[in-house]
């Protein structure tokens, strides 16, 4: 095992081996600078022991990147990881709640600190937010009275169809929302989508009568039936199927 000196930089700290990184980390850890402590972190011989003696460092923890290293690692033991998630930045926090290589229960720490944070964002925060974030968030942003935010929603790859379903049955969906969802070239092409927005009173109705000839008769035979069924939508139904008036 070489001697430490001034000349070994990140790279040969990645590149030690598991036994000489062990030994190095026993002289050296109080030592380590920020771009040393984060090599040692990329080591593929990282161990749940060395990331608890990093954890427990005060002085190398006071590092931003090091504590976001840390949250960020598997080997780093949970009690740890999850401390150190309340103090990371807002941005951070989105991009390691998506990241499968993150604990769950470490993830689930990030969701709650961010559903905490949320309503000190600004719009271009949230609008950002929306486009990658994760499935706690996404119940939130649905509901965000700014139509920005769910413009950029609709492009998150987590979104579900059952996340949209709960937003174009609900009161509270504003009409923005739902002419937006109505002509989304992704989700406007599902049948239960279409249809929720059919029975929404609050779809406008230039919105909900562009669906109704790709639904099944049995489902205009019960939108006939409601008693919220607006008059301009009947007649729209009545004028297509002649058989369903009573």
């Amino acid at each position: 095992m070489a001697d430490r000196s001034p000349s070994y930089g990140p790279r040969f700290l990645r590149e030690l081996s598991a036994g000489d990184l062990k030994d190095f980390l026993s002289r050296e850890l109080g030592s380590l600078v920020e771009d040393e402590v984060l090599a040692v972190l990329e080591n593929p011989f990282i161990t749940p022991a060395i990331c608890q003696a990093v954890a427990q460092n005060q002085r190398l923890t006071a590092f931003y990147a090091v504590r976001l290293g840390l949250v960020a690692m598997r080997q780093t033991p949970l009690a740890h990881a999850v401390k150190f998630v309340h103090y990371l930045y807002w941005a951070d926090l989105v991009r390691l709640s998506v990241d499968v290589k993150v604990p769950a229960v470490v993830r689930r720490a990030i969701d709650t600190q961010l559903l905490l944070r949320i309503e000190k964002l600004t719009l271009g925060e949230k609008i950002t937010s929306a486009r990658r974030c994760s499935a706690a968030l996404i119940k939130v942003f649905l509901f965000d009275p700014d139509p920005k935010v769910f413009a950029s929603l609709l492009t998150n790859q987590r979104l579900r169809e059952d996340d949209l379903l709960v937003l174009a049955s609900s009161p509270r969906a504003s009409a923005e929302q739902l002419t937006m969802l109505g002509y989304d070239n992704k989700w406007s092409y599902r049948y239960s989508i279409r249809k929720a927005l059919v029975m929404n009173p609050l779809t406008p109705r230039s919105v909900a009568a562009a669906q109704l000839r790709f639904l099944k008769l049995s489902d205009l035979r019960s939108i006939l039936q409601r008693p919220d069924t607006s008059v301009y939508l009947r007649r729209c139904i009545e004028r297509m199927h002649r058989s369903l008036v009573w």
